[in-house]
């Protein structure tokens, strides 16, 4: 019997590898891993099934939000008075609202899948990692920043900022191992790696956001893991080490500091990056109040936003994006946007709360909690490798919470080491 193409491409393992390829590429190499989402875009669109599609989507509400959310931003193209450039880019960058939609029909059911997509991003993070730290004493060709030793920032791809918001999740995810695994040498080992990371935060970062993000995805970790008395020991645990982290740190003490000053000259001084970020809040605020429901339309904010600035000359210096992702969506799309968004982040504590996978739960809970956070003080679908990493990852951790049934492959090994087990 001659098979179709879309049965042959079915059969091949091409789409477990090429996940775990673009896993591993998006963290370090935004390029290579767009041609290999292109890749996987094409032979899932060849072997698209439609009876299959109906069921991911009736099993999976948080499709229907992510895909309602970039309709939204189609339908305010009828109204905007933005240019076409502006247009193409936020068509560009939301459009990775509907890369999330394919990925999760890719990885959906397929635990083999998922742990090698899983295995890819931890293996680009622990090359994140030792290029960090080996920062501090050579200088690396491929690391963005060139200083050497303690008391400066290093960051090897991208910017510091996104950076540690990947590193902050990391850092829990290399903690649930080590919790997890029963092997005394690799719990360690696991334990080591956490340590690590998030000392590559707190030590050899200049940020702020990375600091809070693992602070607050701590506790939130903490607080889908553990019960009963053990809970408040180790939350006061993890305010302890937060103290410890902060006041050995002086990069994390300079950084508060002028955080602090800068919130209380922020209108004498606009331009520093608290001044700027209130300066945003304030001027946004104003903008979505004069299109509440629909907002301005796709793109509309970076023109708009020059009618409410107290000083339109200094538009260009404030209009690439207001630095918190709910406030952005309501400029452009209103209320509605904002709603759809915040839709988002309950398909995902939902699909969280109600699941029984043991790595899952807790991990998802963590992402939607950093997700959450990083739209208060970022535009998080906005930054190319942060939407990149929230959308993969959203994706991958709704499939792996969603586990339900029969493994799809013989008695795959998870990134530990350990063999998965149906849930």
């Amino acid at each position: 019997m001659t098979r179709t193409p879309s049965a042959i491409l079915s059969a091949v393992p091409w789409r477990a590898y090429l996940l775990a390829a673009l896993y591993f590429l998006f963290p370090i190499a935004l390029g290579a891993s767009n041609l290999v989402l292109l890749i996987l875009l094409l032979l899932w669109l060849a072997s698209w099934r439609h009876r299959e599609t109906w069921t991911l989507m009736r099993h999976t509400p948080i499709v229907w939000w992510l895909a309602g959310l970039y309709l939204l931003v189609l339908l305010g193209l009828t109204y905007t008075s933005a240019s076409p450039d502006w247009i193409t880019l936020h068509l560009s960058k939301y459009a990775r609202l509907l890369y999330a939609v394919a990925l999760i029909g890719l990885l959906w059911q397929d635990e083999r899948a998922q742990t090698l997509a899983l295995r890819g991003f931890v293996a680009a993070m622990l090359i994140t990692l030792v290029s960090t730290w080996l920062n501090v004493w050579f200088l690396l060709p491929w690391s963005v920043s060139q200083d050497l030793g303690w008391g400066v920032s290093h960051h090897v791809f991208g910017d510091y900022i996104t950076q540690n918001v990947m590193m902050s999740f990391f850092a829990i995810v290399a903690l649930h191992f080590g919790r997890t695994n029963t092997r005394p040498a690799v719990r360690v080992l696991w334990f080591l790696i956490a340590v690590l990371a998030m000392i590559s935060i707190t030590h050899l970062s200049k940020g702020r956001t990375g600091f809070v993000l693992v602070v607050v995805g701590l506790v939130a970790y903490v607080l889908s893991t553990v019960r009963g008395r053990w809970l408040v020991l180790l939350l006061a645990a993890v305010v302890a080490v937060a103290g410890a982290a902060f006041t050995s740190s002086d990069l994390i003490q300079a950084r508060f500091t002028s955080a602090y000053q800068q919130a209380l000259n922020y209108q004498a001084d606009p331009l520093s990056a608290i001044g700027h970020r209130i300066h945003n809040y304030t001027t946004t605020t104003e903008l979505i109040t004069k299109a509440p429901i629909l907002g301005h339309g796709t793109g509309a904010y970076h023109v708009r936003v020059c009618d409410v600035m107290p000083d339109p000359a200094t538009c260009s210096t404030y209009n690439w994006h207001p630095h918190n992702q709910f406030l952005f969506l309501g400029a452009d799309h209103g209320v509605i946007g904002m709603l759809l968004y915040g839709g988002i982040f309950v398909c995902m504590y939902l699909v969280a709360r109600r699941s029984r996978s043991p790595l899952g739960r807790p991990l998802l809970l963590v992402l939607t909690t950093l997700m959450l956070l990083d739209s208060q003080v970022n535009s998080p679908l906005w930054s190319s490798r942060e939407s990149q990493f929230f959308m993969y990852m959203l994706a991958l951790f709704i499939c792996i919470a969603s586990n339900r049934g029969p493994l799809t492959s013989p008695e795959p090994r998870t990134v530990d080491g350990t063999h998965t087990r149906p849930q």
